[in-house]
């Protein structure tokens, strides 16, 4: 991959962040989770050694659910893999997986997820991302999750 691949690539990566930051979405890091009434939590800062950053983002529009994410590796990953979850919250607050996508992989240092799904309205749904980045020999793995109520 040449250089101006990869800085486009790097272009749509930043592009892709400011979106889903501009579009007012849950950002939260490492297995850390908000639900409350603002629309954009505060980053959990962790000092990952092959993860640059993992992110959710999932909204929802008259049952049409908007589903996004990315795992970033630092400079040197060589695969990056992940699956991802969507999970409805139960009366009794335990949740019940009602789709998944497994198998997500990339031989780059960004991954990209990116779905539509129809859910029943009145119900709370947890996005979750798992992520695992290969570096230097290791790897190294982190989840990131976002709660919204589908009204």
């Amino acid at each position: 991959m040449n250089m101006l691949q990869k800085a486009i690539r790097k272009g749509v990566a930043l592009l892709l962040f400011s979106v889903l930051i501009t579009g007012m979405c849950f950002s939260v890091n490492a297995q850390s989770t908000r639900q409350d009434s603002s629309k954009l939590s505060e980053p959990v800062q962790l000092r990952w050694t092959n993860i640059a950053s993992i992110i959710t983002c999932l909204s929802f529009s008259n049952g049409k659910g908007t589903l996004s994410g990315e795992v970033i590796g630092h400079p040197g990953t060589t695969q990056i893999t992940a699956y991802a979850t969507l999970k409805r919250q139960n009366i009794d607050n335990t949740y019940t997986t009602v789709a998944s996508w497994n198998d997500l992989s990339t031989n780059s240092d960004l991954l990209i997820f990116s779905q539509t799904y129809y859910v029943s309205r009145g119900y709370t749904y947890k996005l979750t991302l798992t992520g695992t980045v290969y570096r230097n020999g290791t790897s190294e793995t982190a989840s990131c999750s976002t709660i919204v109520y589908a009204n």
